[in-house]
This record gives C-alpha cells, sequence and structure tokens, in this order.
C-alpha cells in the first residue's frame, strides 16, 4: 500500500531473470508438491472434526474447533511479513512452516497416550490451532513466490489444472482413510486406523515439503515503499480496491459462515443421513470441483478473473436457499454438483485477484492481512450462526414465514418442525446475505478493471500513473 505518488504502468514479471527450464521444472515440482498436500489433506485435515470426536469432544469443543483455529491461525498468519522482512526468503518461511504443520499431525497421534483422556478432546483443539498457525504463517508467503514464478498469462489454466490434481489426490486418499478408518473400527482398533491416517498425512507432508524445497525462487527484493503496517492497510481501506475486496470477501465468509457450521448437523440429525451419504455428498461435490476448476481456468484467463468471480458468486448466493427447497437426496446431491462447480470458480478467482492486483513485492504482506480480515469473518460468522440456532430456534419454529418455507421442504410437520427450523433460518439468512455483498464486490472489481486499463494505456504512452487513488496496494 504505497503511498509513493507513482504506480507501475504495468504489473511486472518477477521471474523475467529466471532460466526458462528452471521456471518450468519448478511449476511442475510444485504441482506434485501439492497433490502430496492434497494426501495430506485427505488422510488427515478433512478429518480433524471426526478424530476430536472419536476423543470425546462435546458441543463446546466442536464450536471451539470451527470458530478459533481459524482465526489465531489467521493472527499467527500476520507475522510471516515480519519474518520474510527479516530473512528476505519466502522459500525459507514457507518449508519451515509447511514443515511444522506436518509435526502438528505427529503431535495428535501422541494425544490418546500422552494427555488425560477428559483433556484429549482439547488437546485436540490446541493442535488444529497449531496447525493453521502454521498454514497461516506459510500462506503468504508461498503465494508471493509461486505468483511470481508463474506467467500471468497462463495463471488461470495453471491454477485451474493444479487444484484439481489436488482435489483429485485429496478425494482418493479421502476415501481411503474413511475406508481404512471404518475396516479398523469393525474390528474394535478404531485407535490404530487414526494412528495409521495421521501418520500417512504426516508423511504425506513432509514428502509435499521435499518437492516443495527444490522449486526455485525467483529475486524478491522489496523497497520500503512496499512496507506497511496492518493499520496502514485499514487506514487506506476507502482509497485501495485490494483493501476494500478483502472486505468483501471477508463479508462474503460471514454470510457463508453463518449457515456453514451447521450442514452437517442438518444432514445427520434433520434428514437423517447415513454416513455413507455424507461421503457421497461431499464425494460428488469434490468431483464437480475437480471436473470444472480448469474450465473456470480457462475463463479467466480469457475474460478475467472479475468475470468468473461474479458469475459464480451468483451461483454460490443461492445454494443455501435450494437447501431449503427439498429434502430429497438425489435432489441434494444435484445442489452439491453445483456447489463443486460454483465455489470452485469463487475461490479460483479470489486467489487469481490477489495476483493481478497487487505488485509482486506486496503479496506476502496483502496475504497476511487479507487472511485476517477474512477469518475475523469466518469467526464473527460462526458465532452469529450458532447465536441463532441456540438461542432462536423455538421463536424461529413458531414464525409464520419459517413456517412457510418449511413447508416446502417436504419435511412432516411434528418433532423435525422444530429440528428444522433453526437451520432453515440460517441457510435462508446466509444466501440472502450473499447478494449484496456481490454487489459490493462488484463495484470493486469494476474499480480495478478501471486501473488496469488506466495502467495500459499509460504503459503504452510510456506515461506514469499520478497520485492514483484506485491503486490496488
Amino acid at each position: 500500500m504505497s503511498t509513493a505518488a507513482e504506480v507501475p504502468a504495468a504489473i511486472p514479471d518477477s521471474a523475467e531473470g529466471l532460466d526458462p527450464g528452471v521456471r518450468e521444472k519448478s511449476l511442475r515440482l510444485s504441482v506434485i508438491d501439492g497433490c502430496f498436500h492434497g494426501g495430506m489433506v485427505g488422510l488427515g485435515e478433512n478429518y480433524l472434526g471426526a478424530y476430536a470426536v472419536f476423543l470425546g469432544a462435546t458441543p463446546a469443543v466442536a464450536a471451539a474447533l470451527g470458530a478459533w483455529p481459524a482465526l489465531i491461525g489467521a493472527l499467527f498468519g500476520a507475522l510471516t511479513v515480519g519474518l520474510i522482512d527479516r530473512f528476505r526468503r519466502r522459500s525459507t518461511v514457507t518449508i519451515v512452516a509447511a514443515a511444522a504443520a506436518g509435526v502438528v499431525y505427529l503431535l495428535l497421534v501422541a494425544l490418546p497416550f500422552g494427555v488425560p483422556a477428559s483433556a484429549a478432546a482439547w488437546g485436540a483443539v490446541v493442535c488444529v490451532v497449531l496447525y493453521m498457525a502454521s498454514n497461516n504463517v506459510a500462506n503468504p508467503a508461498w503465494n508471493s513466490w509461486i505468483g511470481d514464478l508463474v506467467p500471468a498469462a497462463r495463471r488461470g489454466h495453471w491454477f485451474g489444472r493444479r487444484n484439481s490434481l489436488i482435489a483429485t489426490v485429496t478425494l482418493v486418499s479421502m476415501l481411503a482413510a474413511g475406508a481404512l478408518l471404518d475396516g479398523f473400527k469393525a474390528r474394535g482398533a478404531e485407535l490404530h486406523g487414526w494412528i495409521l491416517c495421521l501418520v500417512g498425512a504426516a508423511a504425506m507432508k513432509f514428502i509435499s515439503v521435499g518437492f516443495l524445497s527444490r522449486v526455485a525462487e525467483p529475486p524478491y527484493n522489496p523497497s520500503s515503499a512496499d512496507s506497511f503496517t496492518f493499520w496502514q492497510f485499514l487506514r487506506r481501506s476507502p482509497q485501495s480496491n485490494f483493501a476494500r475486496f478483502t472486505w468483501g470477501i471477508a463479508l462474503m465468509w460471514f454470510c457463508v459462515h453463518l449457515s456453514g457450521p451447521f450442514f452437517i448437523l442438518y444432514q445427520l440429525k434433520v434428514l437423517g443421513w447415513s454416513y455413507t451419504q455424507l461421503t457421497v455428498s461431499t464425494a460428488i461435490q469434490t468431483l464437480s470441483a475437480i471436473a470444472t476448476q480448469p474450465w473456470w481456468g480457462r475463463v479467466g484467463d480469457r475474460r478475467g478473473s472479475r468475470h468468473v468471480l461474479l458469475a459464480s458468486g451468483l451461483l454460490c448466493a443461492v445454494l443455501p436457499l435450494l437447501w431449503c427447497t427439498t429434502t430429497t437426496f438425489a435432489a441434494l446431491l444435484a445442489i452439491q454438483v453445483v456447489a463443486g462447480f460454483c465455489w470452485g470458480g469463487f475461490n479460483l478467482a479470489t486467489a487469481n485477484f490477489l495476483f493481478e492486483a497487487v505488485t509482486p513485492a506486496k503479496r506476502a504482506r496483502c496475504a497476511a492481512y487479507f487472511n485476517v480480515v477474512a477469518s475475523i469473518g469466518i469467526f464473527v460468522g460462526a458465532a452469529v450462526g450458532i447465536t441463532i440456532v441456540d438461542r432462536l430456534g423455538a421463536r424461529a419454529a413458531a414464525s409464520g414465514p419459517i413456517q412457510a418455507l418449511f413447508s416446502l421442504t417436504g419435511l412432516p410437520a411434528g418433532p423435525h418442525w422444530r429440528d428444522a427450523a433453526p437451520f432453515l433460518l440460517v441457510f435462508a439468512l446466509s444466501g440472502l446475505g450473499r447478494f449484496p455483498v456481490l454487489l459490493f464486490l462488484r463495484g470493486v472489481i469494476d474499480g480495478q478493471k478501471a486501473h488496469e486499463e488506466l495502467r495500459e494505456r499509460s504503459r503504452q504512452l510510456a506515461v506514469p500513473v499520478k497520485g492514483d487513488p484506485g491503486e490496488s496496494m
């Protein structure tokens, strides 16, 4: 967030000094690194909540697990910019933090043996906080590093392909872990299954780090003008496109997490799904994302991330409203296909906007501050959602509008009515709240588009952009 009077006419390619062969090899290594990371997610990260339940998690533990790791982890992530400024090596920060995430899985394995049973579930919360802290320290540095390495013209296609491969490995490893856990549970040795999954997740992460350590790092020489504090980031929000975009995404995550923590409870407790149905639903969404992310990437390369974000965001806003209209398993699977399609596009466009809107020297700092603000949105959204479900559930069940909405689902009146009403209320609020957020984001993105056009014209005329109030960062 520079206060300098001049803005570069175009965001430069910071990897221009790298040998093309080294650059292409590094991009291939990054894909392999990502695939092993996906194996870690499928074997471990996707089952952290279930592991806490195995250790005896209460509802209070489950709530803490859903809210605190994201917020505390993001605050740790804000330290990344200081570490990068100190060591001037984004790769070092990323690799050390990624390795620390692998170590956390070994700590999770030790919980049943080294912590009293009454405290083991809370120990899992502490471990997940450490895990998220490690990830959030690594991610801003990695975003800056990989953003310099991937050519801008190929960015959408490359990330779309990489994300699809990672999602494929994640899905396969997740299904394998589920089968493994079920098998050991049937034999009365569930703990052994958890040990294998968590140790496997740690091994996958350490292999990922091995490939990551072989990825070349483009030169990184930020100037003092590229440095700014989080407070300066907040103060410049009215003038900065990227800061306003960050607040828009935080509002979107607030709306999403009004309902997000409650979908599994709704599926299992109200709809009466089996664990097999839950797994199929998750797999369908993942497969949809795998199949469509490369397409979103190509659209983004041709039309720009703004088109992808707005089109996919509109579908994302409709999703929770669709959950209020049916209880049929086949229909809900169709909704999950749409969910994988639209969230794959939205998440890809959100990540690419960071690369498009922020100069290379500022990417790590902006990514860290982005994560802090977005995590605040997640935390507050979950807290408000829990309040609505716990405090307003009975009143919601008796309200006319909610009863009318409830009748659309086809659930019979009776006990289900009172059980489902709080969930339907947060689903509806979550979906309706996303539409005004998208209008806000559209204004931010249009402002960024105008700024890019101004930069392109100035580049063609070899005239710097003076005093630009719409500077991205």
